[in-house]
């Protein structure tokens, strides 16, 4: 993962994932040819899909989704914590001069 917001070019949060069978920057390039579909559903009238490469609005209309139908989120409480936590904790390292830290792992 990377982020760039005061350098030249494009500026943003940005995700390459590379592996054995193919790689994604942007587009997928691979050997692997039958992908699963991965189209995003069509958002309620009325949402927006917002920042983070339009993310808000498909996490936000999931999780209420989820309550709709009693089900578990696929973004639950533990997996948004591990997701965050590890920004919060280096951001309190940086200001202990790069001191090591402990993350904390959530579950449910």
């Amino acid at each position: 993962m990377a982020v760039s917001w005061d350098t030249p070019g494009f500026g943003a949060e940005m995700g390459r994932v590379r592996g054995q069978k193919g790689s994604f920057y942007g587009k997928y390039q691979g050997l692997v040819k039958q992908l699963p579909n991965t189209s995003r559903p069509p958002l309620p009238p009325n949402v927006h899909p917002g920042g983070h490469g339009g993310s808000h609005g498909y996490l936000m209309n999931e999780f209420v989704t989820a309550i709709l139908e009693d089900r578990k989120p696929l973004v639950d409480i533990a997996q948004a914590l591990n997701m965050t936590v590890a920004g919060i904790v280096a951001h309190q390292s940086a200001l202990k001069d790069g001191q090591l830290m402990k993350i904390p792992q959530y579950e449910i």
